[in-house]
């Protein structure tokens, strides 16, 4: 499984309909894979995450760009979403993010920890 199994996924998920975000989506498809690995302490991720990762990238795109037009359909007109502290009104109306990427995407990670727990492994001194 690779990053490349990922983004169909995510793109039929955000409805976009072009691959004009592509750039900036891969780079949290990348960021997720690496935080997921690292959270796991594992090398490679298995089969049996790969809609957990698009699940988690889509939640992060959303929540860190929730005015971009395409991003901004799919949430819905007026819906909130709310990822630990960092909450975001639906729509172009101008609210923001008040986190960055990075604890964001830290924030997903945690909450998809139900999800990831099966995989982590113990990591040993080294």
């Amino acid at each position: 499984m690779s990053a490349a199994d990922v983004w169909p996924i995510v793109k039929a998920r955000l409805e976009l309909l072009d691959d004009a975000r592509k750039p900036l989506i891969e780079t949290y498809i990348a960021e997720i894979e690496h935080r997921m690995k690292h959270y796991c302490n594992i090398r490679a991720l298995p089969d049996n995450l790969l809609y957990v990762w698009a699940s988690m990238t889509v939640d992060a795109v959303r929540v860190d760009l929730p005015n971009a037009d395409e991003i901004a359909d799919t949430v819905g007109g007026g819906a909130n979403i709310k990822v630990g502290d960092t909450s975001v009104s639906g729509g172009s109306s101008g609210s923001g993010v008040t986190n960055t990427s990075k604890a964001v995407i830290d924030q997903v990670v945690l909450d998809y920890r139900v999800d990831l727990n099966r995989y982590r492994q113990m990591r040993w001194g080294g």
